[in-house]
């Protein structure tokens, strides 16, 4: 017989937010000193931010619930003329023709500032969800990952709910390779990490402003101190 089931009350919700963002934070935290941690981070990535069939991104929906909004910036310095990669780039005509153009004209000063100041007009801010969704995490080679691709396939395959006996090549392949000190398909998660402990920090002061929310883990202009 199935059990039936009752809504969240809003306050539960938040704090079920606030939870779940401070387990981030935590395995954020530990991280550096018990790297294993990186499965937990995707786990909670993907109840914050990732949608699948059976899962409804927390953070992202309760900020469309209480129209909080957050824009991811382009690179500063110094990838000041780029725009932010996004998936599928590599296969769009215009991208590949700038691309190649832009290797062209190396050793050309005049021709690779013009180059540049094209490419500098592509830049743009972009919406948060739609980040998560398309902004390029990782290319490897032939595949483009998305950062929510990423958190799916190492929460999915390696993480700290489930652990799959098989993982997609291409993250197998990108292990081996290090980025500083950690593994490739971990360095972009670690950046994605903090990125969304910053919005998710942000969201939490939008609540405390508009909605007079009283936090049970953060306090008015200590979230970021609190969780980043």
């Amino acid at each position: 017989m199935n059990k039936k089931r009752i809504s969240k009350s809003p306050e539960q919700k938040l704090r079920d937010l606030e939870s779940h963002l401070y387990f981030l934070w935590d395995a954020r935290r530990l991280y550096p000193s018990q790297p294993e941690r990186y499965k937990q981070l995707a786990a909670e990535l993907r109840v914050l931010v990732c949608q699948t069939h059976n899962n409804k991104p927390l953070l992202l929906r309760l900020m469309k619930e209480y129209g909080f909004t957050y824009d991811v910036q382009p690179p500063g310095p110094p990838l000041d003329k780029s725009p932010i990669p996004m998936v599928g780039w590599r296969d769009d005509p215009e991208h590949k023709k700038l691309t190649i153009e832009l290797e062209r004209a190396l050793g050309n000063d005049k021709k690779l500032k013009e180059l540049l100041e094209k490419q500098a007009k592509l830049r743009c801010s972009i919406p948060f969800p739609e980040y998560v969704k398309k902004a390029l995490s990782v290319y490897i080679k032939p595949y483009d990952y998305s950062y929510q691709d990423l958190v799916l396939a190492i929460s999915q395959q390696q993480g700290s709910s489930h652990e799959d006996d098989t993982v997609e090549e291409p993250i197998s392949k990108i292990q081996n390779v290090r980025i500083g000190s950690d593994q490739g398909h971990v360095a972009p998660l670690i950046s994605f990490a903090d990125l969304v402990i910053k919005v998710g920090s942000d969201f939490l002061n939008f609540l405390i402003d508009k909605y007079q929310y009283e936090p049970k883990c953060f306090h008015k202009n200590q979230s970021k101190q609190n969780i980043s």
